[in-house]
């Protein structure tokens, strides 16, 4: 469970944030910032810290985040807001719809998806996102020769990940760590620091789309 945002200051959304009701269909990087730059999505973006940071070094490139959390969403957006990274946006939805939905084909130069909900009890694992059919809309919206990077701190869903993933049209690959994460992190995300201070453990997945 993730913990509460609390502060007192008003955040500020336009025009980073934007809520998935108000988005025509399909979207792409033209549609959302006027350019044809590489898109890369993340999906889960907690408080923002590997957006902020990606898309501040990394304006050559454009940025999508999704997070279904209102008040991650609105504190996520005003951050980048503050950061000046006008080179990203955040959409509040649910990850699945918005792929499926949303995202046209072979449009994304890479997906980050970082600590994504375990739902550890066996009943609700249907609920993880990280499933075949989840990972063929993966194939689909991404371009030939991107990449997929995960990480998780779970170990049941940790093996789930590298099932499905090698059983889809995906190759694993080695995980790269974001230039952008401190010595010793995987991503460098608030998450994984909270992690690493209560001693969990950290796995990684990687995979690209075949350019065949």
């Amino acid at each position: 469970m993730r913990p509460q945002l609390r502060t007192k200051q008003r955040w500020i959304i336009e025009p980073i944030g934007i809520e998935v009701r108000n988005l025509p269909k399909p979207i792409d990087g033209v549609s959302l910032f006027g350019n044809e730059r590489p898109l890369e999505l993340e999906i889960g973006v907690g408080k923002g810290t590997f957006l902020v940071e990606q898309s501040r070094i990394r304006q050559e490139s454009n940025f999508l985040g999704i997070e279904h959390a209102r008040r991650y969403w609105m504190y996520t957006s005003d951050r980048l807001r503050r950061n000046g990274c006008f080179n990203a946006r955040v959409v509040l939805a649910d990850a699945a719809y918005f792929v499926s939905e949303f995202i046209t084909e072979r449009s994304l130069a890479a997906i980050h998806i970082y600590f994504p909900d375990p739902w550890p009890k066996e009943r609700h694992h249907k609920r993880r996102l990280i499933q075949e059919p989840f990972l063929a809309e993966i194939d689909r919206i991404l371009e030939p020769g991107a990449r997929l990077q995960i990480v998780t701190d779970h170990t049941d869903y940790f093996r789930q990940i590298q099932e499905v993933v090698r059983a889809s049209n995906l190759e694993p690959v080695d995980y790269l760590t974001p230039g952008t994460a401190e010595q010793g992190e995987f991503v460098g995300t608030n998450f994984e620091r909270k992690y690493r201070r209560e001693g969990r453990p950290f796995y990684t997945m990687a995979a690209v789309k075949p350019s065949r």
